[in-house]
């Protein structure tokens, strides 16, 4: 089956292979109808996998730039998705479990998402969209705190590596290790699942404990512990603790590896993997 990665970023460059497409912005715009239809659609049939990594993930940029990460986050995987419908295509569309806010409990696919910024304001914006539009050969996943041994400006532990001193909340989190998020698409899509998926690692661990963990790439590196109400209150933009369920992951058939075996793992490979 042939895969095609719309984007460039984070995701596709670690779970994509040589065998796959990837339609980068240079190759296709996608909040314009007729380019997806002629980029895209031209090489896609009923045997194509469409995985769409693209977003404006920058939450403070989405703040400023309402219209525009709109249009990428909410309105263009519409077009995506209108153009995998007319050729039949396998639609996956990489969403996000900040779309939840608090980890009171833990998020099923089913709840009511509870967006706290524009960002995931966008997101659950194009959940539903997808879910309604009418076409059932769609997957959305919703992974968690990206983390992976692949330095990347987005990756979560290089934005803390990246700092001498770093506050961080002792506030329990899940995380999805982006390399099992890839296996956890393509089981997905093996299975022939369609729907929503929680796609994040088994248990949780806060940004406290990976901080302190990191300390063994940077032991340099000083963590100090805040309360959750300080550090909203040093940022201009919400931050939102979620733990998501993963139950309906594993009954798909899929067990997913813990998230402190995932973290250990990305710390003893982190900059020596792909």
């Amino acid at each position: 089956m042939k895969r095609v990665f719309i984007g460039n970023g984070k995701v596709t460059k670690i779970i994509s292979n040589n065998n796959d497409v990837i339609l980068d912005h240079s190759k296709i715009e996608i909040s314009d109808i007729n380019s997806v239809n002629n980029s895209l659609g031209s090489i896609i049939d009923r045997n194509t996998v469409v995985i769409n990594t693209a977003a404006k993930i920058s939450l403070e940029w989405c703040e400023a730039n309402k219209r525009d990460s709109y249009m990428t986050n909410a309105s263009s995987p519409i077009n995506l998705l209108d153009v995998c419908s007319s050729h039949g295509s396998k639609y996956v569309h990489i969403s996000s479990g900040c779309i939840y806010d608090g980890n009171e409990c833990a998020f099923n696919e089913s709840m009511q998402p509870k967006p706290a910024a524009w960002y995931a304001m966008t997101k659950a914006w194009a959940d539903a969209a997808i879910q309604n539009f009418g076409y059932d050969n769609y997957l959305i996943v919703r992974p968690r705190q990206l983390i992976s041994p692949v330095p990347y400006s987005t990756n979560m532990l290089t934005k803390f590596l990246s700092y001498k001193e770093i506050n961080c909340i002792d506030e329990q989190n899940s995380v999805t290790c982006i390399e099992d998020l890839g296996e956890m698409i393509d089981h997905l899509v093996n299975v022939g699942a369609t729907g929503v998926y929680n796609c994040a690692n088994t248990g949780t661990i806060s940004p406290y404990e990976i901080a302190l963990k990191l300390k063994q790439v940077n032991n340099s590196l000083v963590v100090n512990r805040v309360s959750y109400q300080d550090y909203l209150g040093s940022i201009a933009v919400k931050r939102v603790n979620t733990i998501l369920d993963v139950k309906k992951l594993i009954s798909s058939g899929y067990n997913p590896r813990n998230c402190n075996d995932a973290l250990d793992w990305c710390i003893s490979n982190y900059g020596i993997q792909k």
